[in-house]
């Protein structure tokens, strides 16, 4: 293994002088395939922000779900709740508005018109105006509207409007608040079953369409396309045979993926039609559900990418204030970014969606890379300020640090990789970009880098800058504010850093004299973070991932405590038998369910709705609503027509919650907005009442089968996943990274105590979390894979470069001394820059991406200490050789200054 670092070393040492040659054919191919991937960022790059998107087309859930809508239809809609502002929303004036709202949303003249097509995606729009209630006149059902065309304006008819409402159960909490300040517009979409086209379908359909075009292709007779039975005149002797084939099975409609755009796209049409001054002068607007979800989280992409941006500047403004080079800011940041340009759009030319993930992908590459470059540029300076040439100082930088950047690149990858043993499709396409990206700067450090500092190398000693007028000062604004701000606000020694190097040069005799202390102290910080962990409570709630000011917060706040709730779930019941679903058995199991979910479960059901209410309420009207009419017959022919009597009164709502056969039903389920930890504990314990409630149904109807769909369950099964294959995933990477230090460094003992520094920032945001109770949702925990990398990258530069000097010096004293001179350094300034930048994230209203932000910078910080104080100290207690003869060694407890 030393030979081979050798020869890796003596490799990368030689690549400046071999690119040099080569420079103008790679700077124009770099700006050629950065044109093209840039224009694809651009021009081409997809967001998909839907649920639906975390899960493979074959996951249980995507499947159960899609059961569900093909014969109920799709669950994706909005629920747009408006406040009166004259606080009735029986009112007159609220009554008028709502109206003109539903028609304006079903008005298929305005679907036409630019701005609105989007609208066409409504299939059905549900208010209190149009909303329809039953009644009986002699011995017959009849639906009626709630409200008539003509909305009456004296008090007395607006409350004959408002008592009806309240006798029918179905409409409160749905319509309308109990306190009649807050109603709803339910507007159902096809979002989600949209049936794919397959090649086979369109081609079958393009044949039915060529059948009996002449020769040009029209109809014969095109101008009379209305044929009559005397067209047909067969003969009386005609005879036909009916041929059937017996093979024939129906198959599964496919439905398209709703992607982000169609989302934008009805949010959007919705925003013209709510933004009408009627509707904004009698209402305020609270809308809930998926199309509102994606709305926000693309408002939270865009966000992020400017917060990116100012992570940039931040960087740019530590880079310079540390190198005083503008050509050490500008080629570092610019391999960076290509970085991220060539994968970014190299996926999005090949086809590929990103998710919101792709902000983290970005970052985590932007950490890497800049410690890359950081560690190269500190490296090349050293060596100028000794006195070597450019050239010289290239190839004994580059022989220094590429076996490190090598390692720390192979290192970053395989924790990313090992996402990918998670089983959900946004992990592993993250997974496999992000290590695409640390790849893509690796290349980009090592052989392009060279090149740009041949061009234009930064310089040890910054000469003197002369003011700037016009475009060029302009342009140099940037560079001239930091350097303003750095001479003006008294942060100038601290900024500069020429305290840095005096004090690395203490930590080798300050750890000397007291290693095992230092090891003691950060071995009890550890297992303070270790218990902590087991605190931890893995819990994601929607809301409290933004703060209380947003819309979206605001929004949940008053659905969950005014209306039906935010969430929603649907339990799905197939019997597996026609008509089963008259049997009153089936439907008494049905009822004692809801009562269970209503009673045991008060805390997170508001309502809940299903066949069996539809049953008890059509009984009642049929006995003049009597009381002791409110119940499900025991008479199976007695239900079958109160099923007959709803379905000719109002066929839609009938479809809406029976299938056509009655062996499909389901309940909906509203819910309300809390944190994934409770949902799981209630769903596991409702699984269990599913089952006292069916179970004795089943030697009857055998086929029986009963699961939980819908946005929430869909929800909650991605938390649930997220949270265990994170922490698989983290440990898998562990060991990975440990047995590439282990075969790297030849040592069994040194690849294992290059990991152990690194393990306490990794489980530190987890453990803080733990002991001070905040809930570590699906965001925080990907902080770990991102501290891995960062943290594991620094460790790696300071125990190869040790490892390198030992085989140089054979003296662990020297050894010691120059990787914390030469190293520490770089680390301190890596350090500084995305902790700082890490920082600004902090800033983001999405709670989720501002706890990454500060949790990260901490966990950066404490890797700095790990690296520049614990790992010495472990160095000085265990004395790893790496398969090294005559080493000198450090006796302990030496003076003070012997190193």
């Amino acid at each position: 293994m030393t030979r081979l670092l050798e020869a890796l070393n003596q490799f990368f040492g030689n690549v400046p002088d071999a690119v040099r040659p080569w420079r103008w054919p790679m700077i124009l191919s770099v700006t050629l395939v950065s044109a093209f991937t840039l224009y694809g960022v651009v021009a081409k790059m997809e967001l998909d922000a839907t649920i639906d998107s975390w899960f493979a087309n074959d996951d249980p859930v995507i499947q159960a779900l899609d059961d569900f809508r093909r014969q109920f239809g799709s669950d994706d809609g909005l629920f747009l709740v408006y406040e009166a502002k004259d606080g009735d929303v029986f009112s007159t004036a609220s009554l008028l508005a709502v109206k003109h709202l539903v028609e304006k949303l079903e008005d298929s003249n305005l679907h036409a018109m630019p701005g609105y097509e989007s609208l066409e995606h409504i299939s059905r729009v549900q208010a209190l105006s149009n909303a329809r209630i039953q009644f009986n006149k002699d011995d017959t059902l009849y639906s009626a509207l709630l409200v008539p065309d003509d909305v009456p304006t004296d008090a007395a008819a607006i409350a004959d409007i408002r008592k009806k409402a309240d006798d029918a159960d179905n409409l409160k909490l749905f319509m309308y608040s109990e306190n009649y300040r807050y109603g709803a517009v339910m507007v159902q979409t096809d979002f989600g079953t949209i049936p794919k086209v397959t090649s086979q379908q369109l081609q079958e359909t393009t044949d039915q369409l060529d059948f009996g075009l002449d020769s040009s292709g029209a109809l014969p007779n095109g101008d009379n396309l209305l044929l009559d039975d005397s067209q047909f005149d067969l003969g009386s002797d005609m005879q036909f045979d009916a041929i059937v084939d017996s093979s024939f099975a129906p198959q599964e409609v496919e439905f398209e993926d709703t992607d982000t755009i169609a989302y934008l796209g009805f949010s959007a049409a919705i925003n013209l039609v709510l933004d009408d001054p009627e509707f904004v002068d009698q209402f305020d607007f609270y809308p809930v559900g998926s199309t509102a979800l994606v709305d926000l989280t693309v408002d939270t992409f865009i966000q992020a990418g400017i917060l990116l941006l100012l992570m940039l500047v931040v960087v740019i403004g530590l880079l310079w204030t540390l190198f005083h080079s503008a050509s050490a800011v500008i080629w570092s940041v610019l391999a960076i970014v290509l970085s991220n340009v060539w994968v970014v759009g190299g996926a999005v030319w090949l086809g590929y969606t990103v998710s919101q993930m792709v902000s983290l992908m970005v970052m985590l590459v932007l950490a890497v890379g800049i410690a890359d470059c950081v560690h190269v540029m500190s490296t090349y300076l050293y060596y100028v300020r000794e006195g070597h040439d450019h050239e010289s100082a290239m190839r004994v930088s580059y022989s220094k640090v590429g076996v490190p950047i090598l390692l720390t690149s192979i290192t970053t990858m395989a924790g990313m990789l090992a996402l990918t043993i998670n089983g959900m499709a946004q992990f592993q396409f993250f997974g496999i970009v992000a290590a695409l990206g640390v790849f893509m700067a690796f290349l980009f450090t090592l052989f392009f880098l060279p090149v740009l500092m041949d061009l234009w190398h930064p310089r040890a000693t910054p000469k003197k800058y002369k003011q700037r007028t016009g475009l060029v000062a302009t342009l140099f604004l940037p560079l001239t504010t930091f350097r303003w701000l750095n001479q003006k606000s008294g942060m100038k020694w601290l900024l500069s850093a020429v305290w840095l190097q005096p004090l690395l040069d203490k930590i080798p005799a300050f750890v000397q004299k007291r290693p095992r202390t230092i090891a003691a102290v950060f071995f009890a910080f550890f297992v303070y973070t270790l218990i902590g962990m087991t605190q931890v409570r893995i819990d994601t709630n929607l809301v409290e991932l933004f703060r209380d000011d947003t819309p979206l917060a605001k929004a949940y706040s008053i659905v969950d405590k005014e209306m039906m709730g935010t969430g929603s779930m649907e339990v799905m019941i197939r019997m597996g038998e026609t008509d089963a679903l008259m049997d009153p058995k089936v439907l008494k199991a049905i009822e004692a369910l809801q009562g269970t979910l209503e009673t045991k479960y008060g805390d997170y059901v508001l309502r809940t709705q299903s066949l069996a209410d539809l049953v008890k309420d059509t009984n009642k009207i049929m006995y003049d609503s009597s009381a002791d009419a409110d119940i499900i017959p025991d008479n199976p022919l007695a239900v079958s027509q109160l099923l007959f009597l709803f379905n000719n009164a109002n066929p839609k709502d009938r479809a809406a919650l029976v299938s056509d056969d009655y062996s499909q039903t389901h309940i909906s389920v509203g819910l309300r907005n809390v944190g994934s930890y409770e949902y799981s504990i209630f769903f596991e314990e409702m699984t269990k009442d599913i089952a006292t409630s069916f179970d004795p149904l089943k030697a009857r109807y055998p086929d029986l089968d009963v699961n939980v769909t819908g946005s929430m369950a869909m929800i909650m099964r991605l938390s649930d996943q997220l949270s265990v294959q994170q922490f698989r995933s983290m440990a898998f990477a562990l060991l990975i990274i440990s047995a590439i230090m282990i075969v790297t460094l030849g040592s069994v003992q040194a690849g294992l105590l290059s990991i152990v520094p690194n393990l306490i920032p990794a489980t530190l945001t987890f453990g803080l979390m733990g002991w001070f109770g905040v809930p570590l949702d699906t965001d925080t925990l990907m902080i770990a894979p991102v501290i891995i990398g960062i943290a594991v990258d620094d460790t790696i530069h300071f125990i190869t470069h040790y490892r390198m000097a030992m085989v140089e010096h054979r003296d662990m004293g020297k050894a010691l001394k120059s990787a914390i001179s030469e190293v520490g350094q770089a680390v301190t300034f890596t350090t500084l820059i995305l902790g700082c930048g890490f920082f600004m994230l902090t800033f983001s209203d999405y709670l989720g991406l501002a706890k990454m932000g500060g949790f990260g910078a901490l966990a950066i910080f404490v890797a700095l200490l790990c690296d520049l104080l614990l790992l010495p100290a472990l160095i000085l207690i265990f004395k790893p050789r790496f398969g090294l003869s005559e080493i000198v060694d450090i006796p302990e407890n030496k003076q003070e200054g012997a190193l």
